[in-house]
């Protein structure tokens, strides 16, 4: 086993777990326990399983206290931030159940026996950092549907995604059904890939990632014994646009949470922002305002707003993107310390260059560049905006005019798969917005849903 030391996003001396990663032999052990779990683990009853799944939400619930602590200290969440990531883990837990619950009912206008039957074989579940909610959905949402599965995430989430593996046991999943596999994510792809029973991933990644799984599937397919199914949901590069006829104050108060909860992390957090030239002045002292109040340090004090990055490759990454973007304005922020931690300074800049890379590429850190376009050149920004980047998960358009928020929602139909008006670009909600990313955002379905 490799042995990966965690430390502390926010306070790199203090360790938070060993995580041991799990070498070939042990990924292939995995595999063989959820190929042995796969014939009686499809035959439970899907009241069985969803008696299972409530039970462990409760206990999860009961356990907030400790996965909190976890989520800020492993992964620099504020208590707020942690608190709403376990809330959404226990919906979505309960969701799920009530989504199999609906599916069983459903029936087909035939005579004759029906049956429902999983995958043939064991799926593999990767997942990121960002969330454990999204984590745990990734592995838990179809084993709920009757497949075996191997988990397999990140060093940051490892710890808290293990309470919810033990959660699951102590709620009485049989063994081998859910395989919790930390390890080097390239050697387990390689190793679940060369398997004959592998039947699907479930993974959260960047379009390199994706790509890369895509070309070991397809250069391994004659192995098989099915076609595996990938769904995917990859990077984003998600957009506020605002109108000249917006409150200022609503979308000031929408930009600063979208751009810097949990230091811009989360896969829909605001990455590119187009403004009115008539609006900005105004919007822009209010901006540098409101991110003066924010509090950045340490995540355990309740008057934090912002911790740090999540790990040394992030802080490097977003570092050398300030220090060698010249020709922008920066209006807030631009100061990376790591010290003690992993800290980046909530950073706002203006963009001069409307093909600038920052608009296009995804981000995932505290950086929002904003374009500030012409009053009469709003057909030409909409345009800017559909067009720029190959990303398209979520996007808010923020007008107070009904013809204006028509035709923004019609150009901009393809930029984003969940498109907002007049909120915040990270409104999604378990059960409500049922999709995930367009173009290399994603293969568009979204864990935590029905139709997921």
């Amino acid at each position: 086993m490799d042995n990966q030391r965690l430390s502390c996003p926010h306070e790199l001396k203090r360790t938070v777990a060993q995580i041991y990663y799990a070498n070939r032999c042990q990924i292939e052990s995995a595999i063989r326990a959820a190929l042995r779990a796969q014939g009686t683990w499809s035959l439970v009853t899907a009241a069985d399983r969803l008696t299972i799944w409530r039970h462990a939400a409760d206990i999860i619930e009961a356990d907030e206290f400790r996965m909190r602590m976890y989520l800020m200290l492993a992964q620099g969440k504020t208590s707020v931030d942690a608190g709403k990531d376990i809330w959404r883990l226990v919906t979505s837990l309960r969701a799920n159940a009530d989504y199999l619950k609906r599916l069983t009912q459903l029936r087909l206008d035939i005579q004759g026996e029906e049956r429902v039957f999983p995958m043939d074989g064991f799926v593999a579940a990767i997942a990121p950092f960002e969330s454990v909610a999204l984590s745990a959905s990734l592995a838990l949402c179809p084993m709920l549907m009757g497949n075996t599965v191997l988990w397999n995430p990140t060093l940051e989430v490892a710890p808290i995604s293990y309470l919810v593996y033990l959660a699951f046991k102590k709620a009485g999943l049989p063994k081998g059904v859910l395989n919790f596999v930390p390890s080097n994510r390239r050697l387990f792809l390689d190793t679940i890939t060369d398997a004959e029973h592998f039947a699907g991933v479930n993974c959260h990644g960047s379009a390199q990632d994706h790509r890369y799984i895509h070309k070991l599937v397809n250069d391994k397919m004659q192995r098989y014994i099915c076609f595996p199914r990938l769904v995917v949901k990859c990077a984003s590069q998600n957009f506020h646009f605002v109108h000249s006829s917006a409150k200022i104050e609503d979308v000031c108060s929408a930009t600063v949470e979208a751009a810097f909860n949990y230091a811009g992390q989360y896969s829909n957090s605001l990455a590119r922002m187009y403004v009115p030239s008539s609006m900005w002045t105004e919007l822009r002292e209010q901006l540098i305002e409101a991110v003066k109040r924010l509090t950045v340090g340490d995540p355990t004090q309740e008057e934090t707003k912002m911790g740090p990055v999540i790990n040394r490759a992030a802080y490097e990454r977003l570092r050398k993107l300030m220090e060698s973007n010249k020709e922008a304005e920066f209006l807030c922020g631009g100061t990376c310390n790591d010290n003690f931690g992993y800290f980046v300074e909530p950073t706002i800049l203006r963009t001069m260059n409307p093909l600038d890379p920052l608009l296009s590429e995804p981000l995932s850190g505290p950086l929002l560049p904003i374009f500030v376009y012409a009053d009469d050149s709003l057909a030409d920004a909409l345009n800017l905006a559909t067009h720029q980047s190959k990303y398209a998960l979520s996007g808010s358009v923020f007008a107070a005019r009904g013809e204006v928020i028509s035709l923004c929602l019609n150009q901009l139909r393809m930029a984003a798969s969940n498109l907002y008006v007049s909120e915040s670009c990270t409104g999604s909600s378990v059960g409500i917005t049922p999709l995930g990313g367009n173009r290399l955002s994603g293969s568009i379905a979204k864990s935590g849903s029905a139709n997921f």
